[in-house]
């Protein structure tokens, strides 16, 4: 029994007939950007978010960088961030010319709030936090924070759409929060777009900024990029938005299964009492974590590490900023399949060994 990390393919046959036709309709229709399928998507998603306005864009990077610059972020200023993330975060603000500045993490995998406001200085414009493995940072704490000190608030919630927080759906909670719709993600495309919900002013100008810097065809307000989402990719993401929560939900029950039977041998993923987890990947820590991915390799078992470095020690982030919890977790982590599709015997398999594993090196 082969069990890889992802298996896409489930997505696609369960979602082919509408998804299909989607794309025969765009191809029939030659729509293919800037029309009125990205206009009918930005709307679905932002009444899902239950949030003011959504911009669609072409990557979740794009998503990032754009909502640093509707913020006016720019060199010279400083953002508080994470570097237990993917690098797409701490790259988006380099990009717009400002420095990121690191906080290490709590026992959620999210930026410490607590450690935050030590880092503030005069240069500091925003906090970018990240909704790590599929669920909210401590956004209470943070919010309480960046009034405080009047700085504006964005959230990466590339790995968080479907989740919650209080009650309120990602997406609608700060000044601006960033999705990615990258193929594996919680709901995830044919290639790569995201999408930046929150302040209509500030999503005004994302949108601005995403089409060449204009708000109309040839009258050029600032600097831009093209940043647009496909309309091909904004159709398969209308007709996958119909099953994805309920592909977040199967998930769901897996990781909670998960939970009840691994976490007597590892440990295993804790939830903030107010969040819902959406599992966008389940990870764990684990002794002699290298041995444990070959192990599990070797049963057939695909594993992947989410992530093995963190940002603060690559040179082209330096200099150095000593993160000692994040550091550590580094070397432990490992992300387990916990895909929708798995059956119970797949399940089965990778609890076995993940038991077996512990066990034999606790």
């Amino acid at each position: 029994m082969q069990i890889p990390f992802t298996k896409l393919i489930d997505q696609y046959s369960e979602s082919k007939q509408d998804v299909d036709k989607a794309i025969k309709k765009i191809l029939d229709t030659t729509e293919f950007l800037a029309g009125p399928t990205v206009e009918k998507f930005e709307e679905a998603w932002a009444k899902h978010c239950e949030a003011p306005s959504c911009a669609a864009v072409g990557s979740g990077t794009f998503a990032l960088t754009l909502a640093l610059m509707a913020c006016g972020i720019k060199q010279g200023h400083e953002v508080i961030t994470t570097a237990h993330t993917f690098i797409s975060t701490a790259e988006a603000i380099k990009i717009v010319g400002a420095t990121p500045v690191f906080v290490d993490i709590d026992k959620y995998y999210h930026i410490d709030a607590s450690q935050i406001e030590k880092q503030i200085t005069n240069k500091t414009k925003a906090i970018l936090f990240v909704d790590l493995y599929g669920q909210c940072a401590d956004i209470e704490a943070i919010d309480k924070i960046a009034k405080k000190h009047n700085l504006l608030l964005i959230e990466d919630a590339a790995q968080s759409s479907g989740a919650t927080y209080h009650g309120k759906p990602t997406g609608n909670i700060v000044d601006l929060t960033c999705f990615s719709f990258n193929p594996v993600k919680n709901l995830g495309g044919i290639g790569d777009s995201g999408a930046v919900t929150g302040r209509k002013d500030l999503v005004d100008k994302v949108k601005m900024f995403r089409d060449h810097g204009r708000y109309s065809k040839y009258s050029y307000d600032a600097v831009g990029y093209n940043a647009r989402i496909d309309c091909i990719h904004a159709a398969v993401l209308l007709e996958k938005m119909k099953y994805y929560k309920k592909w977040i939900n199967k998930r769901q029950l897996i990781c909670e299964r998960y939970n009840h039977e691994l976490s007597a041998h590892v440990i295993t993923p804790k939830t903030r009492q107010e969040n819902t987890h959406s599992y966008y990947v389940y990870v764990i820590q684990i002794p002699n974590r290298d041995g444990f991915m070959q192990y599990m390799a070797k049963q057939g078992i695909g594993t992947k590490i989410h992530y093995p470095k963190p940002i603060n020690v690559f040179e082209s982030y330096f200099p150095y900023q000593q993160l000692a919890v994040t550091e550590k977790v580094c070397e432990s982590i490992i992300s387990l399949p916990c895909y929708h599709s798995l059956t119970t015997a797949e399940q089965d398999k990778i609890i076995q060994h993940t038991i077996t594993w512990a066990k034999q090196h606790s």
